[in-house]
């Protein structure tokens, strides 16, 4: 019934959509390609229209480039489609992206995103933050000018902390300052008593020189969890001194807190066994327990300076603070369950400290020689990074899911201390080889050296002492082919290397490397409106960490996993007033050489098969002037809860509803999540235990926005 149900909804939201995408060009569309292109603004690493499509990019090669002309998957989520589809966090977005499996909003402070199967890191600006993608606050997007998703080894270009990013990208550009005065303010109520309040003033200062750009929220909220409350607020104010034609500086200050109590999942023997009688929304554990609190700090400083038309440089220097207080009661599976429906609770404490200085200066030099244009860029990157963990557990008793009961919270002494300090200096250099109109090379070499220090201690005993210092050359070679107008071929190669902080049950580290071979089909309007990616791949990483689940917080090294796929990222705008998104991928990924795990194994979370459908239509004029509507479809396929391979969450479909109605500067808007109110469960990856979190049901929100 259900099924039949989000049929009919989706029919009904899309067939309208699709027969008024004939409508005429209205003004500013492009009479030679049939798209419609917005007056475009230079902002950080490159351009975006008003549309989804974002016509440059700097993800794949640290400078702005044509998406069709870099030889790499890469997808970018403008700020007209996080404001259509009424997107407030970063998993939320991420949904749009073919092969990415985003958090869900309760882990990620703890989870990283996974793209094509494996981990991937997020980039702020270009630039790194040690850790997960908690760097800013999860729960919002209100500094976000765009995200750019680069698939497979970055490993050429980007690094620090650890290392570089193995399988994928996640690069968060933030909003910057612009020479016209602008102040929007917004106020937003949804479902769960949730509350909030973001504001974005721009304010040229000083005859343009200055340029002033404050973005903040504040945001309270319930949740569809029993018990669970959480808090947060952001402030990111940037300022840009604009000195000379050829001269810039950038300041950017991002400061973010979220607070809510931990939530440890619901045992998926327990979930999907209804006839228990479980409720999947209600928490067990101690509700007196404290609220886990993240603080973030990032300052970040950037000089650009033009010295000729052909030569230009860039220095950047960032400041990262963390402060990550986690306080949890969790179920501890290593004691046998009471009944089948409680278990034995432990309390825990982990207290983080991170402190990193990234440090980065390139220079980018544009040379022509007959029909060979080479756009060669060559660099330098520096990192420091201190990390401090504790942690420590404490008996709490028995507690029964079915029956709620509750325990009174005891802090638990802490036992474990983990610390680490990390340095790297890397070197690198790029050329990007325009041969002609139609063929674009690019080839990549860069040298890092990674040294770590980590002592790790239980109990007052000594189990790791490590000091390691590691070297790699990472190379990377492509190649678009303009087989057609609006049509490019591509092929690309590339190596990746991380080295590894020492994880719990790991006493010896190895490196994690990574081989990729990424080719297939880029549009840029070879029909009126069309753009996006057709690719195939395979990554292929040794020594990677996962989970052990059979010891709580543990790692194991694994031998070999590899990944294999095919995916479609596509943005159709014929016109103005339609826009729509269709992403869908296949990913096999699987351990191909291990002495533990048995070969054949997926990696938890992964599905096989995902996809997203999200279309608007705007009315340009008559009776409904100023009424928009959109809607979208997910799918996310069957996924394994652990690995080894046990238990599976089932495949779901979910399906979304935004209408907006803009009258002047004031625009009113709604929302509806999940509209068929699909009651399945996810994988949810608390402490290394087979658990799951039950689906956030049918949720409203609306958004009252003023522009000034």
């Amino acid at each position: 019934m259900k099924n039949k149900l989000l049929l009919s909804t989706a029919l009904l939201t899309f067939v309208p959509c699709l027969a008024l995408a004939q409508a005429a060009p209205e003004a500013g569309q492009s009479e030679q390609a049939g798209s419609w292109r917005a007056v475009e603004t230079v902002i950080v690493t490159g351009k975006r229209g008003t549309g989804y499509k974002a016509d440059q990019v700097s993800t794949g090669t640290r400078t702005p480039t044509p998406v069709e002309e870099i030889p790499q998957s890469i997808q970018a989520l403008t700020a007209s489609l996080i404001q259509d589809q009424d997107l407030q966090s970063l998993p939320d977005a991420l949904a749009n992206v073919s092969n990415v499996t985003p958090a869900t909003i309760f882990e990620t402070v703890t989870r990283d995103t996974i793209i094509r199967g494996f981990d991937a890191a997020t980039y702020f600006d270009g630039l790194p933050a040690y850790g997960l993608t908690a760097v800013t606050s999860p729960t919002s997007l209100i500094n976000v000018e765009r995200i750019e998703v680069a698939k497979g080894p970055s490993a050429t270009l980007f690094g620090g902390g650890t290392g570089a990013p193995l399988s994928g990208l996640i690069n968060v550009v933030s909003k910057s300052p612009l020479p016209q005065r602008r102040i929007e303010v917004a106020v937003r109520a949804a479902s769960d008593n949730a509350y909030g309040l973001e504001a974005d003033i721009n304010l040229p200062l000083v005859e343009d020189r200055v340029l002033l750009r404050i973005t903040g929220d504040i945001d309270s909220s319930d949740s569809y969890i029993n018990a669970i409350e959480s808090s947060s607020w952001t402030f990111n104010p940037t300022l840009t001194f604009v000195i000379s034609e050829a001269t810039r500086l950038t300041l950017r200050t991002q400061l973010s807190s979220l607070e809510q109590l931990e939530y440890s999942g619901l045992p998926a023997s327990i979930a999907f066994n209804p006839s228990l009688g479980v409720d999947p929304y209600g928490f067990t554990g101690s509700r007196a327990a404290p609220k886990t609190k993240v603080e973030n700090n990032l300052y970040t400083l950037t000089l650009d300076h033009s010295f000729t038309e052909t030569l230009s440089g860039s220095v950047s220097v960032r400041h990262y603070d963390s402060q990550f207080d986690e306080y949890s009661t969790t179920p501890f599976f290593a004691f046998p369950q009471p009944t089948p429906t409680s278990a034995i609770f432990v309390s825990a404490y982990l207290p983080t400290d991170v402190k990193q200085t990234f440090g980065t200066a390139s220079l980018l030099w544009n040379v022509k020689t007959g029909t060979i244009e080479h756009r060669i860029l060559v660099g330098v990157d520096a990192d420091k990074t201190d990390y401090r963990a504790q942690l420590g557990f404490g008996p709490l008793g028995s507690l029964d899911y079915k029956a709620q009961t509750n325990l009174a919270w005891a802090l638990p002494a802490l036992s474990d201390t983990q610390e680490d300090e990390l340095s790297s200096v890397a070197v690198f250099v790029q050329d990007q080889i325009k041969i002609g109109e139609r063929l674009d090379l690019t080839a990549g070499l860069r040298w890092t050296q990674l040294k770590t220090d980590t002592f790790y201690e239980s109990g007052g005993f000594p189990f790791v002492d490590l000091n390691q210092t590691k070297e790699r050359v990472t190379p990377r070679l492509g190649a678009t082919w303009r087989a057609l107008d609006g049509i490019s071929l591509f092929a690309g190669w590339s190596e990746g290397f991380q080295g590894l902080v020492t994880p719990f049950g790991v006493t010896d580290p190895k490196p994690e490397e990574s081989q990729a071979y990424d080719a297939g089909v880029k549009f840029a309007t070879p029909i009126p409106g069309l753009s996006g990616t057709v690719s195939a791949y395979q990554v292929t990483r040794q020594n990677v960490v996962t989970s052990n689940p059979a010891v709580l917080f543990a790692s194991i090294q694994t031998g070999e996993q590899r990944s294999k796929g095919a995916e479609i990222d596509l943005i159709y705008e014929p016109s103005r007033a339609l826009s729509v998104l269709f992403s869908w991928g296949w990913n096999d990924t699987e351990v191909t050489r291990d002495n533990t795990l048995a070969i054949g194994s997926r990696p938890a979370r992964v599905p096989e098969q995902s996809g997203r459908l999200a279309a608007r239509y705007r009315f340009a004029d008559g009776r409904f002037k100023g009424l928009e509507l959109g809607g979208g479809l997910t799918h996310v396929g069957e996924r394994f809860i652990t690995l080894p391979n046990n238990l599976k969450a089932d495949a779901f479909t979910t399906l979304d509803l935004q209408a907006a109605w803009r009258f002047g500067s004031t625009t009113l808007s709604g929302s509806i999540t999940n509209v068929t109110d699909s009651d399945h469960f996810e994988p949810y990856a608390y402490l290394n235990q087979a658990v799951v979190i039950p689906a956030k049901p049918r949720s409203l929100a609306v958004t009252l926005r003023r522009t000034f």
